[in-house]
């Protein structure tokens, strides 16, 4: 390698061309970082917030029937409780719709997909009490603000709905039950009135005397009273029953208070029962039985159940005397009337029976009244005082720009370093020293990135295909890829004087490297300059030069060795390029393709090298020679096959295309010797694909400088579009040619 001294240019020439490294490695860097730090970094979390307030609720109702709902068990730390109970959270997850509507509380217990979801939303709720009022926050936090506020504020909601059923659950149970027995004793009340009815008419009995009456009348209202006794001990001992269980549920509570009188202990102790009953289901959502709260709990309502069945048992103790002194006097009176005749016992009987529904209907009919005017004056004791609203900012925000740039900072390091080591251990021949000293031949051509420059505004709207963009030298003649191949074509000329070489070989070392590419271009430039050119396509494994032109593969090459045609039968003019996919704009937009023949492969041969070798094929050759002024071929690569070392022997100079840095130098080095092997006339070298190491501005500047418009009225976005028109384009083209 050749050796010299390195300044900070070199250094800015190794960093622009290994800039993907380079890229790749600040790029990885910052990457990683900032996935190092999204990994680390919690999730964003949002929080919202809605408050409630409770307060104790007196109304109207409460007061006409004698009913109160608040109890010492109702304060504001108990409903921070109830909020995430099990009923609130499972209306709250109906209402927010991620549990269905029509599923029970039973079948929710017992599924685990349903229970994770109440555990995921009571995971998302704190309550906390205000302290010195009686308003409760509740909190939902959540990854997305918009579910935060919402469930906040259906939790909210669905605790109001709740609170408002528990609180007038017994009211509404207490009104169907009444109603159902105002039924029911209506029907027994008609029934009784038209038995009575009857028997008057059929023992034409009015009334009774007013000693029998009197009888009857005591003893009626002993059976009544009696009847009243018997009702009050059996609603004492279904009370009772139903605080002596094991366990006291607030349904069963319910049903003993629905017939319990208003001054009945049940009734007075139901209230506090039935939350810590509530609070209790609360706690074991979360803890088990044997948890200290639960067993407080427990030892709460096992008070409250000893009282409610010490104050029972002593109401049902203290019946008995007066249920007996009522059965005394019903036999007295019974003795009494055994004297009174029977019809007048049976009026007297129906008439009391009369008298008993009568009795028992007006007294329904004022517990409904009652009923009625408790559920008018709903007890609400929640009020939702504050809604919550959608946060805008995270709670948990955290700020990792400081190990973002800091790892793009090391990628910028690594990358550096990358880039010298890369091109430490690159193996590749980068430079004009390297190359000469190398393969000792000396470089023909430097031929730049070969990419097509885009026509100027107005030229022409069609695009070339993709093979036709391959005649850089031919389409845009004025680019730098353009001015390349004239550059060549110079240093073939002049390079050797003496030897006159007329054939020359144009091959490569390895598989896409652009000879093909470099071959037609040379040629292009060299029928331009006047030269009576003859192009051959030797490659006959992959032929390429036919399809870039436009013409028929067959007949060609192959066709002439095996004689089935004349060589310059099959020769190809610009006749041919004319009748094939060549426009005729393309075919005139630069002077001296009528200079180029063009020889194609032909048919595809089973043995390329023993049709390359033939004797044939090099008479071929000679007599080409003498017709024309220059014969170039293209040929596989060197290496691959043995296709370009048959016909090197034959040709007065062999021309090696190299793409910078695409391959190893010693892949390079062992296709010149094969070259030499065979004795091959090896001139020189091509360099292709180079990126120029001089500053872009700087080449800019000098490709307008030479084919620049000298003002701005020759300019074409001035002008009415040059050659816009067939027969100027004729007329600039054979004016050019008449003067060279």
């Amino acid at each position: 390698m050749a050796q010299y001294d390195v300044d900070l240019r070199d250094y800015w020439r190794i960093l622009k061309k290994r800039k993907a490294i380079f890229v790749l490695a600040v790029l990885s860097m910052g990457i990683f970082s900032y996935l190092f730090t999204a990994v680390r970094r919690p999730l964003p979390e949002y929080q919202a917030t809605s408050s409630v307030k409770i307060e104790k609720v007196s109304n109207m109702a409460n007061l006409l029937t004698g009913m109160f709902t608040w109890s010492t068990g109702d304060n504001v730390t108990t409903q921070t409780h109830i909020i995430t109970s099990f009923p609130v959270l499972v209306q709250g997850a109906k209402d927010l719709g991620w549990l269905p509507k029509d599923v029970s509380s039973e079948t929710i217990r017992t599924s685990k997909r349903y229970l994770s979801v109440v555990d995921r939303l009571r995971a998302m709720i704190q309550t906390e009490a205000e302290s010195g009022t009686s308003i409760i926050n509740i909190r939902v936090t959540s990854k997305d603000p918009e579910e935060a506020a919402e469930v906040a504020n259906t939790i909210a909601q669905s605790y109001r709905k709740f609170n408002i059923l528990e609180r007038n659950r017994q009211t509404m149970e207490m009104r169907g039950f009444i109603e159902q027995q105002l039924r029911s004793t209506l029907a027994q009340l008609e029934r009784a009135e038209e038995d009575l009815r009857a028997f008057k008419e059929q023992y034409e009995v009015i009334s009774l005397d007013a000693r029998a009456s009197h009888i009857l009348s005591r003893l009626g209202a002993a059976e009544s009273d009696y009847e009243k006794v018997l009702a009050e001990r059996e609603e004492l001992s279904l009370q009772l029953k139903s605080v002596e269980g094991e366990k006291v549920t607030p349904r069963n509570l319910a049903q003993a208070v629905m017939v319990a009188s208003p001054h009945s202990p049940l009734r007075r102790l139901s209230p506090a029962l039935s939350d810590l009953t509530l609070e209790r289901t609360t706690l074991l959502v979360g803890f088990t039985e044997d948890h200290p709260q639960v067993k407080e709990i427990d030892s709460q309502i096992e008070g409250l159940l000893n009282e409610l069945r010490t104050q029972l048992t002593s109401y049902l103790r203290a019946l008995k005397p007066r249920e007996e002194e009522l059965l005394a006097r019903m036999e007295r009176l019974r003795e009494q009337s055994r004297a009174i005749p029977e019809n007048a016992l049976r009026l007297a009987r129906l008439e009391r029976e009369v008298d008993l529904h009568k009795t028992l209907y007006a007294e329904l009919e004022r517990k409904h009244q009652e009923v009625l005017i408790q559920e008018a004056g709903r007890i609400e004791e929640v009020t939702i005082v504050r809604p919550a609203m959608v946060p805008s900012r995270r709670i948990n925000a955290a700020s990792n720009i400081m190990t973002i740039v800091t790892g793009i900072i090391i990628g910028i390091v690594l990358g550096i370093v990358l880039a010298f080591v890369t091109e430490t251990l690159d193996t590749s021949i980068g430079t004009i020293e390297d190359v000469e000293n190398l393969l000792n031949i000396p470089v023909l051509g430097l031929i730049p990135s070969a990419e097509v420059e885009g026509r100027r505004k107005g030229e022409r709207n069609k695009v070339p295909s993709k093979e036709r963009m391959g005649l850089v030298t031919h389409l845009e003649p004025k680019s730098v890829v353009a001015e390349s191949y004239r550059s060549l074509r110079t240093n073939l000329q002049f390079m050797d004087v003496e030897k006159q070489g007329k054939t020359f070989l144009i091959t490569s070392s390895s598989l896409q490297e652009g000879k093909t590419f470099n071959v037609v271009n040379l040629a292009l430039s060299m029928a331009q300059a006047g030269d009576k050119v003859l192009l051959v396509e030797g490659d006959l494994r992959r032929p390429r030069i036919a399809h870039m032109f436009g013409l028929d593969s067959v007949p060609g090459i192959t066709d002439y060795v095996l004689g089935n045609y004349q060589w310059r039968d099959i020769v190809n003019t610009i006749t041919d390029i004319m009748l094939g996919d060549f426009d005729m704009e393309d075919i005139l937009r630069t002077p001296g393709l009528d200079n180029l023949n063009i020889m194609t492969g032909g048919i595809r041969p089973p043995n390329p090298s023993e049709i390359l070798s033939s004797s044939r094929f090099n008479e071929f050759l000679k007599e080409a020679k003498a017709q024309y002024d220059v014969v170039l071929l293209d040929s596989p690569p060197v290496l691959p096959v043995a296709d370009a070392t048959e016909i090197a022997r034959t040709a007065d100079g062999v021309i090696l295309v190299y793409e910078v840095g695409k391959i190893a130098r010693g892949v390079l080095k062992r296709a010149k010797m094969n070259l030499d092997n065979v004795s091959a006339n090896v001139l020189g070298i091509i360099l292709s694909n180079v990126k120029p190491e001089v500053s872009p501005d700087i080449a800019s500047y000098h490709h307008r400088y030479y084919y620049g418009y000298r003002d701005k009225e020759e300019s074409p976005e001035k002008t009415k579009g040059p050659r816009s028109t067939f027969s100027s384009l004729k007329k600039s083209i054979f004016r050019k040619k008449g003067t060279s």
